[in-house]
């Protein structure tokens, strides 16, 4: 009973977090964002430790780990999400920079043209 009791209070605390989080992070630097979404997952990972804990205390204890595991990757998933965007952003930049990095490095079409008669 406690430990259904706290997951779902746990699960609203993680919606309404990491929707008004998300609005944060989009405008700070992949790095950052991605260093804020490893501190949410350690936050996440604390509470299921803590919550896990809890479990071996009731006389039902597979049923409690597995709620509590549940909520786990419940919670883990918009991370999950949030992360890969960042990482395909970061990519997508990296490709971004080095084809700017080509395109510098090319003798410009213009003037090969422009110096002929």
């Amino acid at each position: 009973m406690i430990c259904t009791r706290y997951t779902g209070l746990i699960g609203l605390l993680l919606c309404v977090l990491s929707s008004h989080a998300s609005q944060v992070t989009e405008i700070l630097a992949p790095e950052q964002k991605l260093q804020d979404l490893q501190d949410k997952r350690a936050a996440i990972v604390q509470r299921f430790d803590h919550s896990a804990r809890q479990c071996w205390q009731l006389f039902m204890v597979n049923d409690c780990l597995q709620a509590a595991r549940q909520e786990r990757r419940r919670a883990m998933e918009p991370i999950d999400r949030q992360e890969h965007a960042v990482r395909a952003e970061k990519r997508a930049q990296a490709v971004a920079d080095r084809r700017e990095r080509l395109d510098a490095k090319k003798p410009s079409l213009e003037m090969t043209h422009d110096s002929q008669p």
